[in-house]
């Protein structure tokens, strides 16, 4: 078996010498450093993933980013699926993937730890104040990066995946108005992912196609949280608002805004019905099951995954955008009992 002592004689120099060029050193002249590469090639020597990266650029490793210093996106269902995905399509094309959930990193270390651990690309899930860190913008500048569903408004040349958000919005909304309701409270996400605008702006095109008018008091921040959406509905609906019905950009903050309904003394649907975003496995569980926007979670994971292999393979230049459909989930949330 060829070791770095024999790379070393037949490149006729030292033992610390291919040392520190099969791992990276400075201290290394550059001429000499690809002459130690090149017959470390030609002798079939690999020792490490470090020494594999220096000579074929690669280290077939992506990272993936999620989650907030808050609320990690490990407490959210919905992200379970996404991992498992782009782990599936990762692994088939012989990729091992890093998760990065370190809370206490600051945000100004992505760049900086994605060289440390030599990721060819990575997958940006991203909440709340993350989307718009100029620290992001750099690491996608720097690597192959895909966002999945979390990309900021912002942003209109990085490569995304989404669900097809502006018509699941207009469908769930419509769904509501069909029922009956003209006063729909709007819990958005928060002011800075794209998603959040999209769903607003499905929101607002089912009123206008139907003649109701589009009341900007009617939309609140709920930032993605249970808690923030349950303190905001407890807030709101403490006084009369001739409100009926309330249409959440997820699940999670369709079931605060449950617990607050229930916590208030409303009925739901009987009173005011509640429709979610997302279909969470807990959504069709819960009391009563949630209507809700079923997405495609594998599917955007498997993209995202096929779309930065493409990306690190090409390295093309090429601006990639996927959308993914989504569907109505009717459950008995909204007022009725079909199961979608």
């Amino acid at each position: 078996m060829v070791n770095i002592r024999d790379i070393a004689k037949a490149a006729g120099v030292s033992v610390s010498t291919v040392s520190k060029a099969l791992n990276g050193y400075s201290d290394v002249k550059s001429k000499t450093r690809e002459m130690i590469l090149d017959v470390a090639r030609e002798m079939d020597y690999l020792p490490n993933v470090m020494a594999r990266g220096l000579i074929t650029k690669k280290s077939n490793t992506i990272g993936i980013f999620f989650g907030d210093r808050q609320n990690s996106g490990f407490d959210n269902p919905f992200f379970s699926e996404l991992i498992r995905s782009i782990k599936d399509v990762a692994g088939a094309e012989g990729y091992d993937i890093l998760i990065f959930a370190n809370q206490k990193r600051t945000t100004s270390s992505y760049k900086t730890i994605c060289y440390e651990k030599g990721v060819d690309g990575v997958i940006l899930i991203l909440t709340g104040d993350q989307r718009t860190d100029e620290n992001i913008r750099e690491l996608h500048e720097s690597l192959p990066t895909v966002y999945i569903d979390s990309v900021s408004y912002q942003y209109t040349n990085v490569n995304f995946v989404e669900t097809e958000n502006v018509n699941a919005s207009f469908q769930a909304v419509e769904h509501l108005i069909q029922l009956g309701h003209t006063r729909i409270l709007k819990m958005a996400g928060d002011q800075v992912a794209k998603a959040s605008y999209d769903r607003i702006e499905g929101y607002k095109q089912a009123l206008n196609k139907h003649g109701l008018k589009v009341d900007n008091d009617l939309i609140l921040y709920g930032e993605f949280s249970r808690d923030k959406a349950y303190q905001l509905i407890k807030r709101f609906f403490s006084k009369p608002s001739g409100v009926t019905a309330v249409f959440a950009s997820s699940d999670m903050m369709a079931f605060g805004i449950i617990d607050a309904l229930k916590d208030l003394g409303f009925r739901v649907p009987e009173d005011i019905a509640v429709i979610g975003f997302d279909d969470i496995d807990e959504s069709k569980d819960y009391q009563p099951p949630l209507t809700t926007v079923h997405q495609q979670r594998f599917t955007m994971g498997e993209t995202a995954a096929k779309m930065l292999l493409q990306l690190i393979d090409s390295q093309d230049g090429i601006t990639r955008h996927a959308t993914i459909p989504a569907r109505l989930v009717i459950r008995e949330s909204s007022g009725t009992k079909r199961e979608g």
